[in-house]
């Protein structure tokens, strides 16, 4: 087994603030809980603002201090999305929630990943740990790594300095022999495990894990307790070190949080195209697809506004997706500030085969820009300003086709089944609502003038066994303009009617 613990020491922080520019980094701004400064930013600490400070202190050495309230629940959604994340890369994945301040624990919240089973497909250690480094920077996240052989002993090498440096340029995981070095190496203040504890440990001289391995386990035991003694067989790996495992959930959320609320649709532009570029990530290493994002505008106590992107087919080009939220967002007009901006996918489906585009070199064929002529109309005149046609099972041509919305006739294209096939003739382009009854003098017929019979007859009889027999003979007829016109007579009355006319 081998596994990577990525801790997030500035989480509390970088939920609140990851939404900003780089710019606005000058600004000193500090998170706080209980009257106390949990995170600060680099600029408040380069003014002396670090963690447990009060307020009234921190207020005392920064004088323009920004003050942002800590938003546990911020916290969790952002642990549970970054746990979506690297369930992309592999999927053993397992989130550890920041420890409590109440309780006086000050861990930070990680992520561990067992990555033995994906080494090959990202090309090996280093390349896909600089990978995971890339991108978590790309997402505003600040981490440090540790690795291990059991997720107990990645997360103390993840805080060990020298360890971390080893990882930044090793090629190849560690050998057995080098990973019981690091953890005999390592000083007992970065076991996991309570002040107390630490304390206590300290108070006997025990300031290096190899001197805690050196005394007897009774003896341990006797001093500290079985859980720690359990925890030190974990740590070694003389033990099974079991954590929670993650199933991501069928969808996906991502959320930011604005500290400066925004008054203008063109600013969300920047954090809007961050969320959907998270999400195409996502998709496509999943083979996932949705054809709805669902955007919430949160005004904070003033409401919010919801408004989706469809999309016709499954689109993971992030661009594309990118536009046409602008196009939405042109069409809204903001009475409040924004808060937050937040992008949800509520159903992940499947790629399919069928699905996948069929050029080779991935060029734009005719289908596809007509999907994306519809997918823009959509976005930009509301998704009930467009309807479809289909078929529909009549012998009657009034009644056999019906409106039809277009993404519902695209998803059902892909189903297997009793599927109608339009018929092999000649058919008007413009269909009559009604029928239009013409007028008839001596065997001839009238229309803005005489028409003449060119094709036919091709007859249509049924309903006979409903309310009367719908016999009609078609025929195809020009008018003196030059024009083609669908007309047929009835076979009960012998009435000559318009149906239909000829583009």
């Amino acid at each position: 087994m081998l596994w990577l613990c990525i801790q997030f020491p500035k989480l509390p922080l970088e939920v609140l603030t990851r939404a900003q520019h780089d710019g606005t980094e000058a600004h000193a701004q500090a998170v706080v809980e209980q009257q106390l400064i949990v995170d600060a930013n680099h600029t408040a600490a380069e003014r002396g603002v670090e963690t447990g400070l009060t307020i009234a202190t921190a207020c005392a050495l920064c004088a323009d201090l920004q003050l942002l309230q800590r938003d546990i629940q911020r916290e969790e959604q952002q642990l549970q999305q970054l746990a979506q994340w690297g369930y992309s890369f592999t999927p053993v994945v397992s989130p550890q929630a920041a420890g409590s301040v109440d309780a006086g624990d000050d861990r930070f919240a990680c992520l561990y990943l067992e990555l033995s089973g994906c080494l090959k497909a990202s090309g090996g250690l280093h390349p896909l740990l600089q990978q995971l480094k890339r991108e978590l920077r790309q997402m505003r996240i600040s981490c440090f790594m540790g690795l291990g052989h059991s997720p107990s002993a990645a997360r103390m090498l993840s805080q060990l300095p020298e360890h971390r440096q080893w990882l930044r340029e090793t090629q190849a995981p560690p050998s057995p022999q080098q990973w019981r070095q690091w953890i005999s190496f390592s000083p007992s203040k970065l076991l996991d495990c309570d002040n107390k504890t630490i304390a206590k440990l300290y108070a006997c001289g025990i300031k290096r894990v190899s001197q805690l391995l050196a005394i007897p386990l009774s003896e341990v035991g006797s001093r500290f307790g079985r859980n720690f003694v359990d925890y030190l067989a974990r740590l070694n790996g003389t033990r099974h070190d079991p954590v929670p495992s993650y199933q991501p959930p069928p969808e996906f959320h991502s959320e930011l949080f604005f500290p400066s609320p925004l008054d203008n649709s063109e600013q969300l532009l920047f954090p809007a195209g961050r969320l959907v570029r998270e999400l195409c990530q996502q998709l496509q290493r999943r083979q996932l697809y949705s054809h709805q994002l669902r955007w919430k505008l949160d005004f904070g106590q003033q409401g919010c506004k919801v408004f989706s992107v469809e999309v016709s087919r499954p689109l993971l080009d992030a661009q594309r997706l990118i536009a046409l939220t602008k196009l939405q967002l042109e069409r809204i007009k903001l009475e409040q500030p924004i808060q937050a901006l937040s992008l949800t996918c509520d159903q992940l489906l499947p790629m399919e085969q069928d699905k996948l585009d069929d050029d080779l070199f991935g060029k734009d064929t005719q289908v596809q820009r007509s999907h994306q002529l519809l997918d823009k109309l959509k976005a930009r005149l509301g998704h009930e300003a467009l309807s479809g046609v289909t078929l529909k099972e009549s012998y009657l041509p009034e009644q056999a086709w019906q409106s039809a919305d277009t993404l519902v006739l695209q998803s059902n294209r892909s189903k297997k089944g009793h599927q109608l096939k339009p018929i092999n003739a000649p058919r008007p382009t413009w269909l009559l609502s009604r029928p239009d009854r013409l007028h008839s003098r001596e065997h001839k017929l009238f229309y803005r003038g005489e028409i003449k019979l060119l094709q036919g007859p091709e007859r249509i009889d049924g309903y006979w066994w409903q309310h009367g027999r719908h016999g009609r003979d078609y025929y195809i007829a020009r008018g003196e303009e030059g024009g083609l016109y669908w007309v047929f007579q009835d076979l009960t009355s012998e009435d000559w009617y318009l149906h239909g006319v000829y583009a």
